[in-house]
């Protein structure tokens, strides 16, 4: 970006939409793209502890999943769901290698945690980690770019090799719930206590779906030391 600073750029004439590419006279968003992110506020609200949406017409304030069993992270917080342009960028970034899209989705992900007063006031940033093998076939941690520019905007710091994924494992996706959770379990681990001990924490991934990965991350940190954890992601699922 040469000398143009980072936040800059959110605001410069000319450039494209960062989720669908259309031309966009000011700002990183076109106007299509920005109302498809704000309507899904008008059908759906986040479950308050675990953020997976709702309808509107589901009065209780947790999902059926929060009530069986409520989750050890403090709250869990979207951009929106896991749908249209939204997942098409994440999917960019994770499998395509589309690492530009870091930046302006780490934007809005700041912009859900500034606009949360559940959060309260985070002090460290710490991505859901890759296991080495998942790594090495990747390249980078999706997680970890998000992490990196959402501490940039918040101005917190980003713990990225403290929380570990000890074993491979196999995709969540298609897997059950039973599943999931036989699959990620123990697969977690503090290795540094000491920097996470007393800290309120604020874990990012790109998505949430069960929310199990999330936990299992959770239980980890908390064990290693660390006060609370709150999750963000990118996008989330519907209930």
């Amino acid at each position: 970006m040469g000398t143009m600073g980072r936040r800059d750029w959110l605001f410069v004439k000319g450039r494209e939409c960062f989720l669908c590419r259309r031309p966009v006279a000011a700002g990183h968003l076109c106007p299509s793209c920005s109302r498809t992110l704000e309507m899904w506020e008008q059908e759906f609200r986040p479950c308050r502890r675990c953020g997976r949406l709702l309808r509107k017409e589901y009065t209780a304030e947790l999902c059926p999943q929060c009530q069986e069993k409520l989750p050890p992270f403090r709250l869990a917080r979207a951009v929106g769901p896991y749908r249209g342009e939204l997942r098409r960028a994440i999917l960019e970034l994770k499998y395509r290698g589309r690492r530009s899209l870091a930046f302006p989705l780490g934007y809005l992900l700041s912009r859900v945690v500034a606009e949360e007063p559940l959060y309260g006031r985070p002090q460290a940033v710490i991505p859901v980690p890759l296991s080495s093998r998942r790594f090495k076939e990747r390249a980078f941690n999706q997680s970890a770019l998000l992490s990196e520019e959402l501490g940039r905007f918040l101005g917190l710091k980003v713990l990225d090799r403290v929380l570990v994924k000890e074993r491979h494992t196999p995709p969540q996706a298609g897997l059950d719930r039973p599943a999931r959770l036989q699959n990620l379990q123990g697969s977690f681990a503090v290795v540094e206590s000491s920097s996470v001990e007393g800290l309120d924490v604020l874990l990012v991934d790109d998505v949430l779906t069960t929310g199990i990965t999330a936990a299992a991350c959770t239980v980890a940190l908390l064990q290693g030391g660390a006060r609370s954890v709150a999750v963000v992601t990118v996008a989330t699922s519907l209930c």
